[in-house]
């Protein structure tokens, strides 16, 4: 009897911890007459064992700063509440009590987004749609990344559409601030197939982008993502967002959710939508999934291998697509290369882009352009190493298996294992050049062929071309080994 008992008792611990409480959230959306809707958010926990838990309000992020001044009516049963500065609230409890948390959260924007820049500057609010970013919209337990976590719609105006990238199970609380939630009185949503999943594409009905087109491209981008690295599965969610503009030129932007993209561009940049999703749709691997960035006070000290890593790999996928031709493609790194020869940021090192990176757009996008031409580089370097038989594509599927093998708590960090991963692949230690060009600022310079000499560089005329002459089939080979297949 007693031996039942044991077994019975280890039977409810073992359902237990197979099932352990998560995080639920839940967000409401209430129509005012000619005014803004108001949003409710509604967070049920459980404390934390020794009756207290902190909770994190959203705070710095992306250049904008006390994010927590968007929340109000901030509302705790369960728990007395005490302020650890104005983006921590301490709550005390019984032990493992049961915790509801209700605030509501106000706009940053009391007009339209302008083009110009990503629009970060808080939630937006708008009377007739809203576009919420998840770190300047929802809290957290401190210390439950790993937790699960649920999202449900709460109270919702008839006539409105709504959608997220939470909308779906197995999520942990550290993918609630990474999510984007769009919603509106003409909102149109388009689905299309895409390998594993279902892309979901959330527009205005009456705003300046065709909702089926853009679809249906952003398919064929997401869909020759997916194939070369192979290991997502699950639905994805674009948004687009427009964005008012009286200038010359376009404005677009957007950023990365992992399962989602938020788009947001001037109504004449359709012409460049695809290039924007594929560099922020290749951000669900590059680089969430190849290595451990450094602590976010640092981090931008690795923006060349995070960002400008992704500008490579989308330019590729471009032309595995087939959404953009080899003269395009090279047109667009050519560009680069020019904007970085000019820049007055380029032989910035590291630690000067640190302090510079929120505040100069030269600092910022110098890590794109250095890394773009660091990749393409080793590249070169690899395949003539190994006599065409390995490229960046072999180094970076290594990174990817390296970081899927090693266990939580060790996962390689980004630099390390990028040098790993190529000595593996080529024996080529990369450790110099990322001393010299990376951290210290020098200039990168290219061979003065690419690809077998499908591409020609100059000293004289900072650039890529074609090298002349190519014949059509020769011109569709250079194709396939710009596009590394």
């Amino acid at each position: 009897m007693l031996r039942s008992l044991a077994l019975a008792a280890a039977a409810v611990l073992m359902l237990g911890a197979a099932k352990a409480p998560s995080v639920d959230y839940r967000v409401g959306v209430a129509t005012q007459a000619d005014k803004p809707p108001l949003v409710d958010v509604e967070m049920r926990f459980r404390g934390d064992p020794d009756g207290e838990t902190r909770l994190k309000l959203p705070d710095n992020w992306a250049g904008t700063t006390e994010a927590w001044r968007f929340l109000s009516d901030i509302a705790v049963q369960g728990a007395t509440t005490t302020e650890d500065g104005a983006a921590v609230r301490v709550l005390r409890h019984r032990p493992n009590a049961p915790i509801v948390v209700r605030y509501r959260v106000r706009t940053g924007y009391d007009e339209d987004p302008k083009g110009g820049k990503n629009p970060y500057d808080g939630p937006m609010i708008r009377p007739t749609w809203i576009d919420l970013l998840g770190e300047l919209v929802f809290a957290v337990p401190e210390g439950r990344d790993d937790q699960p976590a649920t999202f449900r719609w709460g109270g919702l105006h008839p006539g409105w559409r709504v959608v997220s990238d939470l909308e779906h199970g197995g999520m942990k609380v550290a993918d609630i601030p990474l999510s984007l939630t769009f919603g509106g009185a003409a909102v149109r949503v388009t689905k299309h197939p895409v390998p594993n999943g279902v892309l979901r594409v959330a527009s205005l009905a009456d705003g300046p982008f065709d909702a089926e087109a853009l679809g249906d491209e952003i398919a064929d981008i997401v869909s020759a993502q997916r194939r070369f690295w192979a290991d997502v599965k699950g639905p994805y969610l674009v948004t687009a967002i427009p964005l008012t503009w009286s200038g010359k030129g376009s404005s677009i932007g957007g950023t990365g959710r992992g399962d989602g993209f938020a788009l947001y561009a001037t109504p004449n940049a359709a012409k460049r939508l695809g290039e924007t999703i594929s560099h922020e749709h290749i951000h669900t691997w590059i680089p969430g999934r190849i290595g451990r960035m450094p602590e976010e006070k640092d981090e931008a000290t690795a923006y060349w291998l995070s960002e400008g890593f992704t500008d490579f790999f989308s330019h590729r996928t471009l032309l595995r697509a087939g959404v953009a031709t080899p003269d395009a493609i090279v047109q667009r790194m050519s560009g680069e290369m020019a904007n970085y020869a000019k820049s007055p940021a380029r032989n910035a090192t590291s630690a000067q882009i640190l302090v510079n990176v929120w505040k100069d757009a030269a600092h910022q996008r110098v890590s794109y352009q250095r890394g773009l031409l660091l990749a393409l580089k080793w590249d070169e370097e690899i395949r003539r190493k190994t006599a065409g038989r390995a490229d960046m594509d072999d180094v970076i599927l290594r990174m990817r298996d390296a970081y899927q093998a090693a266990p939580d708590g060790q996962k390689p960090d980004i630099v390390g294992n990028l040098v790993a991963a190529a000595q593996g692949v080529a024996q080529l230690d990369l450790r110099p050049d990322i001393v010299r060009y990376a951290e210290g600022g020098e200039t990168v310079v290219l061979p003065s062929t690419l690809f077998d000499g499908c591409l020609e560089t100059s000293p004289e005329t900072p650039g890529l071309r074609l090298a002349p002459g190519l014949s059509d089939e020769t011109l569709t080979a250079c194709g396939r080994r710009i596009g590394g297949l």
